[in-house]
Parts: structure tokens; sequence; C-alpha cells
């Protein structure tokens, strides 16, 4: 089982991912260390302290890669800088994915394990491996100590025979990890320290260190997942930001700490904030490799803006490089004992276990983890929506000709009906004639010419003819039309009668 530490190629940073102690404590492990010339220096390890502790030297990344099961790292390296790694290497690092997913992608194809440290589960059995809870605990730290560098007054009330020197007032936003450490160093100086935060419970924590908690009365908690701070509302949004503007006027040293994992940090201060402050106050933004909590801030940058400087390094843990190589080395260290069997001294990852699959990036050529396995997994989706219109327009085109057959058919039935449509044209004289003669004239006369030759046929025949005639026409005619040759036939034989009369005068005048 091989492991290599990689020296740092980041501008700023001098952090190393592994000391002379953890590497006994690893090579008693059953681990071969290989250790990168240099990777020491700023953290002010030398190679030889390395080699006295049982690593082998590389004069390369690519030589203490080689055939690597592991590899030790502060920040993300290149994935070209883990080939010659065995498949399936164990990358653990303080990989940042956030807003940088083509190279989370990068490190998939590559082949390795990338175990993402920032994602260590807050939980009791993961506090000696929380590398955010070590780091920022020295940030916070940090930071008092830049504001005091850059403050040019003295922190602590002092009483001489010169005078009374009055206290430093210092303002702390965000009560967190790195924010309870900035506190307690301010408060060890000497300072007045007030802080406030978003989320109630950290009022007591704040409290215990001897300063003064503010929090708006219109933001009744506003507590998060995982320790952190919710998102606030607009309106909470615009309570805590009165609350800010009127208390920090009065600061002489603020510090920001407000981060939201994944997402850009929330703007505290506003530049007429800063404006409101006394020349001379300092500004130290912990937020400022994600856009900063103060309007003005630039990154890795100090800012003086009408006599207010604001301070806005991004790696504010790597200016006390020793320390904090000391700390994250320990939280690597607690994590690799949970991954190797210290009775045959080889790797025995358990991938059901919590905190492996809390902090597993990338796996087996893939990014497995559900924060980011959606965002690298969409390329088949836009392959699907081209298939479906292609075969839209043929269905329709063969329903056309289907339907075209059966239109034939219908009209071959319908001509055996004509004969029906005869016999209701000839039989009704009187229905279309109306309408003939609304339209034209000459259709009137048209109509008519054709009854005139069938009045004077029956007055030629005998009435017995015409009865016969008359019974067919009805039987193929509808019942209104049997109704009307019924009352026909009735008006017949009443003008018969008649005729019965004729020959009584006569004999009445016999």
């Amino acid at each position: 089982m091989k492991i290599a530490v990689l020296r740092e190629t980041v501008a700023g940073e001098h952090r190393v991912a592994a000391t002379p102690e953890t590497v006994a404590k690893l090579i008693g492990l059953g681990a071969e260390i290989s250790v990168e010339k240099g990777a020491g220096l700023g953290s002010r390890i030398s190679d030889a302290q390395f080699a006295t502790a049982g690593a082998s030297l590389a004069a390369s990344a690519a030589e203490a890669v080689k055939r690597a099961d592991i590899v030790l790292a502060v920040r993300r390296p290149a994935a070209k800088a883990l080939a010659g790694s065995n498949p399936g290497a164990l990358l653990v690092a303080a990989l940042d994915p956030y807003g940088n997913e083509g190279e989370v992608a990068a490190l998939a194809k590559s082949g390795v394990t990338a175990i993402a440290m920032e994602f260590m589960p807050r939980i009791t059995r993961a506090q000696v491996m929380d590398i955010l809870s070590s780091q920022a605990n020295l940030a916070g730290y940090q930071a008092v100590i830049e504001a005091a560098a850059h403050f040019g007054r003295a922190l602590p009330m002092m009483m001489t025979a010169a005078g009374t020197v009055r206290p430093a007032k210092t303002f702390v936003m965000g009560a967190g990890v790195a924010g309870l450490q900035a506190i307690a160093t301010a408060r060890r100086l000497g300072a007045v320290v007030s802080a406030t935060d978003v989320r109630a419970a950290a009022g007591e924590q704040v409290e215990s260190l001897g300063a003064k908690f503010i929090m708006t009365d219109a933001l009744k908690d506003a507590s998060g997942t995982g320790g952190y701070a919710r998102e606030l509302t607009l309106v909470e949004s615009q309570a805590q930001a009165e609350l800010v503007a009127g208390h920090i006027a009065k600061q002489d040293i603020v510090v920001t700490t407000a981060l939201i994992p994944g997402r850009p940090a929330p703007k505290l201060v506003t530049r007429a904030m800063v404006e409101s402050m006394a020349p001379g106050s300092v500004i130290v933004d912990l937020a400022a490799e994600r856009g900063g909590n103060v309007e003005l801030t630039r990154p890795d940058e100090i800012v003086d803006h009408n006599g207010v400087t604001i301070i806005g390094f991004t790696n504010l843990a790597s200016r006390i490089p020793t320390t904090a190589s000391q700390l994250y080395a320990k939280n690597l260290l607690n994590f690799l004992e949970t991954l190797i069997d210290k009775t045959t001294k080889t790797l025995a990852i358990n991938w059901d276990d919590d905190l492996v699959k809390a902090t597993v990036l990338t796996r087996e050529g893939a990014v497995v983890h559900p924060n980011f396995a959606a965002a690298a997994a969409p390329a088949p989706v836009p392959a699907t929506p081209v298939a479906v219109p292609k075969a839209a327009p043929k269905t329709p085109s063969r329903k056309v000709e289907a339907k075209a057959a059966p239109a034939k058919t219908g009209a071959a039935r319908k001509a055996p009906a004509k004969p029906a449509a005869v016999i209701a044209e000839s039989a009704p004289v009187a229905k279309p004639a109306p309408k003939a003669a609304a339209a034209k004239k000459p259709a009137a006369k048209a109509v008519v010419a054709k009854p005139a030759p069938k009045k004077p046929a029956p007055k030629k025949l005998p009435a017995a003819t015409l009865a016969p005639e008359a019974i067919v026409t009805a039987g193929s005619q509808p019942e209104a039309q049997k109704v009307v040759a019924r009352r026909a036939a009735e008006k017949k034989p009443a003008t018969k009668k008649p005729t019965v009369k004729k020959p009584a005068t006569p004999e009445g005048g016999k």
C-alpha cells in the first residue's frame, strides 16, 4: 500500500497534507510513504524531517504518484498529475467541487476515487476528521490578528499616566467556528466585542465568550441543516440589514464570516455601511473566496475606501501554515485509519460507511456524489427529442392512405340508394317548386311541365287502373307521403257520389 504526498502548486498555498508525525503513524499502519521534494517547505518542514520519519523522497509529482494507492493533497490537483497511480486510487483532499464541475468530471475520467474532505458529516464520530472546523478555527484567529496589524491602534483599554486609551470595538458577523474563534481572540486582546447571527442558538455561545449578542426581533431563527444557516427571506434580510447599518457605524473592527455551502456569499455590508464607518476602521472578509460579504471586497486584495481598510484574503489558514498543516494532516490521518485494516495492513474500504458515502465524489469513472451526479449525466437526454419527431410524420401519412380505401367503398354503397332519391324527387312535386320559383322563374316552369302530361293520363284510363299505381308509389314513399295518397284516394270516391244522384232526378220527373 503506497501513499503519495504532493507538493501544492496553487499560488499562496503553503500547507502540506502530511507531517513527520503523521508519516510515522501511517508507516506503522503498513503504508509506504512517498513525499514529493519541497512539499513541506511552505510549512517549515524540511525534506530531511520527512526522510527521518521514514518517508522516501520523490523528485517529481509523477514519481511520487507512480503506482500509488492513495494520494494526499491540500487542494485539488489536476487530473493529469494523477497519471501513473493505480486504477481506482484514492485522492484525499479539499476538492472544492462547487463551480468546478469540469475539473471534477476530469477526475472521474482519470479513474481515481476522489474523496472531498470538506463533505465530512458533522457528527460526533467525524469531529476529528473535519477539515472545515480545524481550518476555520485558525482563519477566525488569523482574521483578528490581521485586523489588529492594520488597525494602527491598541485593542485593549489602557490607563496610563499620560491618559486612558479606550478599547477597540469589534463586531463579528456570524457565530460559526470561525466567528467564535474571532470573538475569543478579540476578547483576549482586550477589545469590546459584539456579534450577530441569524441562528438563535448561537446567542448562548456568543455570550459565553464574554461578547454581546445582537439579533433583530423580526428574525426569530434561521437555522439550517448541518449547523449552517438557511437563506433569509426578503423581509428578514431587510430587518437584518437595518440592524447592521445602525450598529456598524460605531465599530472599529468588523469581521464577516457568513458562508452558505455551494452558494455565493451573502452580501451583508453595503458601500453605504462602509462609508458610515470612521477612517482607520478595518474590515476582514472571511468569505472573500466566495464573492465576499462586503460589497467592496476584492479577493486577495486590501482595499482602502474612504480611509476604511477592507482585507479580502482568501486563504487565511495558509498564512499560519505550520499550525494549519499540523491540524489538516491529523484530520487526514484519522480518516485513513477508518479505511485501513490494522490486522492485514491493507485497504479495506466499507463503501456503506456513512463517512465514505458522504465524502466520495467520483468512483469507477463517474461522478457519484448526489449533489453533482445529476449535473454530470444529462448528456444522453437530447437524443430522445430528436428521435420522436422523425417517427411522428410517418404515422399520419399512413393513416391518410388507409382512410382513402374505405371512402371509395362508401361511395359504392350509396349508389343503390339513388332510386329512392329519384322517387322522392318525383313524388313531392310541390316541395321543390317553391324553391325553384324563389330562385329563378324558368326553373318553376320546368317543374310544372313535368306533372302536366301526367294529369291527362289518368283521365283517359279507367279508375281501376289508377288505384294500383297510387298504391305502389305510396308503398315506396315515407309515411307522410302515404297519408297524402290515402287522402287523395278518399276524395276520388266522393266525386263518384254525385254520379249516383244524377239518375235520381229523371225518376222524380217521371
